[in-house]
C-alpha cells in the first residue's frame, strides 16, 4: 500500500472529539481499498485527484474542493480512483468505542 498519513489536528494539540489528517496517495493503483466502518462520523475533503466513492446504497463521485461525509456506522470501502494521486484531508470525530485512526495520533499515547 502506498500512502502517506500526516496528522494536522490530535491529541498532541489538545483535540479530544475531534481529529484531522493529510492522506496522500502517489499511486492510486497500488492502493486497494479495504471494507470497514467507524463509530466515527468521516469527511474527506479532496485536495487533488478523483474518485468514485460507493456506499449506503449511494455512487458518489468527488474531485477537488468537494467533500464526501460518511456517517457513524455506515460499511464502506468501494473506492475507484479516477486519478492516478490522490491528496486529502480526513476530518473524524473521535469516540471512545472506536478503534484508534490509522495514523494513531488522535488518542492519548499508550505510556508502556
Amino acid at each position: 500500500m502506498s500512502l502517506d498519513y500526516q496528522s494536522l489536528l490530535g491529541w498532541g494539540d489538545g483535540a479530544r472529539k475531534m481529529h484531522i489528517h493529510l492522506t496522500e496517495i502517489p499511486d492510486t493503483s497500488a492502493h486497494e481499498s479495504y471494507e470497514h466502518e467507524h463509530v466515527a462520523e468521516e469527511a474527506f475533503y479532496l485536495l487533488e485527484g478523483s474518485a468514485e466513492y460507493r456506499f449506503g446504497g449511494k455512487v458518489i463521485k468527488r474531485g477537488p474542493g468537494e467533500v464526501v461525509f460518511i456517517p457513524s456506522g455506515v460499511r464502506y470501502a468501494q473506492i475507484t480512483y479516477l486519478t492516478p494521486a490522490m491528496k486529502y484531508l480526513t476530518i473524524r470525530t473521535v469516540e471512545e468505542e472506536d478503534e484508534s485512526c490509522c495514523c494513531g495520533e488522535d488518542r492519548e499515547p499508550i505510556s508502556w
